[in-house]
């Protein structure tokens, strides 16, 4: 090929994203409404002037359309049945944007009502039309829209799946990178009509880069050939005992090639909690009775930024890079306890920022790589006393973590001969980690702590490969293999996890899914320290060096029946399963708590989803889970632990449709989880009643949200320890009552851009 030809080559490969032609042998064009919206699935037929039939194509969700051979002239006919059909002679490649008319259409005596399948499988994945959801519900962002889906609660603020250990969150087919706080808050400004569909993988594969359950949230990121500028500004007042209150601006910009977006929140968070204990504490065989009550009361200022860009180099080929910030600012925290024990007051200030630079391209023939870069600096100064009957203690104490973590990856993908798919590549992480606390003891003052400086260097090295394959429309099924080789300072591990999906469709109105995955967790850093922190004069949080991580076999099988009806049966097993728990120390009067290895904990469960409506006016959905669960540790410090239990999780949404103009609709929202057990502790049984009303108006550009959340301050647990000479209860102080009032406002049509997230959940003290 001559260097002439390759240049025309790479200029036409650059402008084939574009819905106007720059290539011979095609006809391109694009139909759009009367104000200026793409049309979908707009029938398109083209013949020759004298009415011969040539093609007929369907425009897709950008009201593009591509006719793949070229007359010299010919005729276009548009038809929809909502628009008017409008017919348009022309000659050559660019048949230009086409403006169709609204058609009305009065039914007098017919009225043909349906219900679009809340659920379908694809593939193995369970897909949730997102707009269907939104209908159902008052969910305004892509948060709320999570906590509809079947079998997705909020349980101790963090977000669970049913029959899982674990759930993943991927934003477009890729894992988010953030702690659970940030990517909550990140899924809150995220409006729900930019949420296309969602994916449930109760068994995801290898390719995605992580293991284990998953839900992805696929946004409509869509083109244009008419470059234009979008945006939304939203705020929030809740109240709990404390106003908190938080703003967010969003803008992006969207063209041919280059699209752009930049985001910025400011939050305040004020909060109290409180916890009261009475320990019967053994010690050298003598039973001491211990009653603290403490009281916390936390404040800080949050700050998220985020600028990300978007270059399509040519058909198929894009480069992606962002930049990500977070900052805390100003949080202090007073911790006050007081007691037969010991009075104490701890006054903590602290600050955290995160940095971090992704760099990501996809080729158009399956190549994906990319590079992604993380700073976390977070110190913090304790200034503590503590007044027992044997004097006055008090020290400062500087706690400080900073992180550098590298993370570089590939992956490609091919599609092979009779519908066989084929997925390969690699994920490697390096990180280094700086900690350190650092004790300044007044002269008196005598306590066992030491003073670390720490430096981890930790290394992981992923190779996956899969394939999948569709031998019909009702079977198909997905395998995958990944090695890892783990190296924490002098803890390696080479360990292998395998994947397994089938699905089986005999007919339209059943599903079945059968599945099997293995997961590995790992521990925050700052918990693998040396370390010793002093919540009051009787409790303590200590590190564990030794601690290791933990492995998750699941196994589940699902049943949907008329795309709606859902029943999963599962069964998990987790080797070295680690978990924060209390414990009386028997060499000294102290509750200590620290993250150790259990041997295994293991469930197995039925959960049932049963959606139900009436009429237009009300829309509800039941979920029903019973699981049987056991923890079990040979050596639990100096005990042996064996302990099962039953539980039982209810929950119920309603949705009711006040009215329609104006647009109003309340949702009032149930859920009960029965008692449970974690190691040694036994956990009370919770419930609560969420409230809200939501009002959409100025041709659906604003909207107006009351919510009130867990209304009769009942979904705080309370924790009892009685097992083998420990003795403990433990009453949380139950604040999480609170009201909020949203308001949200879209300009120029705002549709949101989303992006890799950055993962710090294993950062912070």
């Amino acid at each position: 090929m001559t260097m002439i030809s390759k240049q025309i080559g790479m200029i036409m490969s650059l402008m084939a994203c574009t819905c106007l032609p720059l290539m011979a042998q095609e006809v391109k064009g694009k139909v759009v409404d009367e104000a200026k919206q793409p049309v979908e699935a707009a029938t398109v037929i083209m013949q020759t002037p004298d009415s011969t039939f040539i093609d007929a194509v369907i425009t897709d969700s950008l009201g593009c359309f591509v006719f793949k051979e070229e007359p010299t002239c010919y005729r276009l006919i548009f038809q929809h049945l909502l628009f008017k059909t409008f017919e348009k002679e022309n000659c050559g490649p660019d048949a230009g944007i086409i403006t169709l008319k609204g058609q009305d259409y009065a039914l007098n005596e017919v009225v043909v009502t349906g219900e679009r399948p809340l659920v379908k499988a694809d593939k193995g994945t369970l897909v949730y039309d997102a707009q269907v959801l939104s209908e159902r519900t008052t969910a305004s962002n892509a948060y709320e829209s999570l906590l509809r889906l079947p079998g997705v609660m909020e349980l101790n603020d963090e977000l669970s799946l049913t029959g899982t250990k674990d759930m993943n969150i991927l934003i477009n087919g890729k894992p988010s990178s953030m702690n659970q706080d940030q990517l909550i808050t990140l899924l809150k400004s995220t409006p729900v009509s930019q949420v296309k569909k969602i994916e449930v993988m109760y068994n995801a594969p290898a390719k995605y880069r992580i293991r284990g359950a998953a839900i992805n949230i696929v946004l409509d990121n869509g083109k244009s050939a008419d470059p234009f500028w979008k945006g939304e500004v939203s705020g929030n007042y809740q109240q709990f005992v404390h106003a908190n209150g938080e703003g967010n601006i969003n803008l992006s910009y969207t063209g041919k090639k280059l699209s752009a977006d930049i985001n910025y929140a400011a939050g305040y968070r004020h909060k109290d909690s409180g916890m009261g204990t009475d320990s019967h504490h053994t010690l050298h065989d003598k039973v001491y009775s211990i009653q603290q009550v403490n009281e916390t009361e936390a404040k800080h200022w949050l700050h998220n930024v985020r600028f990300g860009l978007d270059y399509q180099l040519s058909e198929g080929n894009s480069l992606h890079t962002a930049y990500t910030g977070s900052f805390q600012t100003k949080g202090n925290t007073t911790t006050r306890s007081k007691g037969n024990y010991s009075d104490s007051e701890s006054f903590r200030t602290s600050q955290e920022q995160m940095h971090n630079v992704n760099l990501d391209y996809t080729a158009a023939f399956g190549l994906n790589v990319g590079l992604d870069y993380t700073h976390f600096n977070s110190p913090s100064t304790q200034d503590f006393t503590n007044y027992q009957n044997t004097g006055e203690q008090h020290f400062l104490v500087e706690e400080r973590q900073t992180i550098d973590r590298w993370n570089v990856y590939a992956g490609q993908n091919h599609d092979l001969p009779q519908g066989w798919g084929l997925n390969y590549g690699i994920n490697f992480t390096f990180a280094r980690e700086k900690s350190g606390q650092l004790y300044q003891l007044d002269a008196g003052t005598d306590l066992p702590v030491t003073n670390t400086d720490t430096h981890m260097q930790e290394e992981t090295y992923n190779f996956y490969a899969g394939t999948e394959k569709s031998f019909n429309n009702q079977l198909s099924i997905s395998l995958s293999l990944a090695g890892e080789y783990y190296r924490l300072m002098d803890y390696q591990q080479w360990a292998v996890y395998p994947t397994f999906q089938l699905s089986y469709q005999p007919s339209s109105e059943h599903i079945f899914q059968l599945g099997f995955s293995s997961d590995k967790a790992y521990p925050n850093y700052w918990e693998l320290q040396d370390i010793t922190s002093y919540i009051n004069g009787y409790m303590k949080l200590k590190g564990n060096p030794y601690l290791r991580p933990s492995t998750d076999y699941t196994a589940s099988l699902t049943y949907i029946f008329k795309g709606k009806y859902i029943a999963n049966v599962y069964y998990s097993h987790v080797k070295d399963f680690f978990s924060q728990l209390p414990y009386q120390s028997p060499d000294e009067l102290a509750l200590v708590y620290q993250s150790i290895n259990l041997d295994y904990e293991q469930n197995a469960g039925l959960s049932l989803i049963i959606p139900f409506s009436v009429g237009t006016w009300w829309t509800a959905q039941c979920m029903f889970d019973g699981s049987y669960n056991q923890d079990v540790c040979d050596k639990y410090y100096n005990i042996s632990l064996n302990r099962s239990n039953w539980r039982g999780i209810v929950q119920m949404n309603n949705t009711f449709r006040l009215s329609s103009r104006p647009n109003l609709q309340l949702e009032y929202n149930l859920l009960y989880v029965s008692p449970t057990l974690q190691g040694i502790y036994d956990v009370s049984s919770v419930w609560k009643m969420d409230l809200g009303l939501k009002w959409t108006f100025a041709n659906d550009k604003a909207e107006l949200k009351i919510q009130g959340n867990d209304l009769f301050n009942t979904f705080v647990p309370d924790g009892k320890i009685d097992y083998k000479g420990q003795k403990l209860n433990m009453d949380i102080l139950n604040i999480n009552r609170n009201l909020s009032i949203s308001f949200t406002y879209k300009f120029n049509g705002y549709k949101e851009k989303k992006h890799k997230k950055v993962d710090t959940s294993r950062f912070g003290y």
